[in-house]
């Protein structure tokens, strides 16, 4: 069982670059457990750097870098998940291409219901204007004009109302 896991490649601005016979000799090694066509593995591990640790079918473990596109961001990944990898020319290390699964179309339309969560305060905000929901329980509006409307009733409850 070859155990490719600790080939990790520096961030470029922190590291020397290699050697041509050790890109050379890291080339070798994964043309030998990596055909030139794309491969199925199992997510093993998921690296606090963002390194994929993926597990080939001979048990063989493969450190991998996950193919970033401009539609969003990335699938959430679980370990297990069956992936599809790639050999690519100068690089060290395969490419995590994307996970093998059923396709699951984006949902249509507004959802029914909404959250959003945070800890200490959820702004939202346009030019000049913002809404301001705080952990502390205050809700704060602000705006050159602020208009209310209500086709019912409109109610006020409050300890105390302060206008102006």
């Amino acid at each position: 069982m070859l155990n490719l896991r600790y080939l990790r490649q520096a961030p470029a601005d922190t590291a020397e670059p290699c050697s041509p016979e050790a890109a050379a000799a890291v080339a070798d090694a994964l043309a030998a457990v990596l055909p030139p066509t794309p491969v199925s593995a199992r997510l093993a591990e998921i690296g606090s750097d963002g390194t994929l640790v993926a597990l080939l079918g001979d048990g063989t473990q493969l450190a991998c870098d996950w193919l970033m596109s401009s539609g969003g961001p990335a699938p959430a990944l679980e370990i297990g998940d069956e992936l599809l990898l790639t050999a690519v020319a100068g690089r060290t290390r395969p490419v995590v291409v994307g996970r093998i699964g059923p396709y699951v179309p984006p949902a249509a339309g507004a959802p029914a219901e909404l959250t959003l969560e945070a800890t200490q305060t959820l702004r939202l905000k346009c030019g000049e204007s913002s809404l301001d929901l705080r952990a502390d329980g205050k809700l704060m509006i602000r705006g050159d004009d602020v208009l209310v409307r209500a086709k019912g009733t409109q109610r006020i409850r409050a300890g105390t109302v302060s206008i102006n």
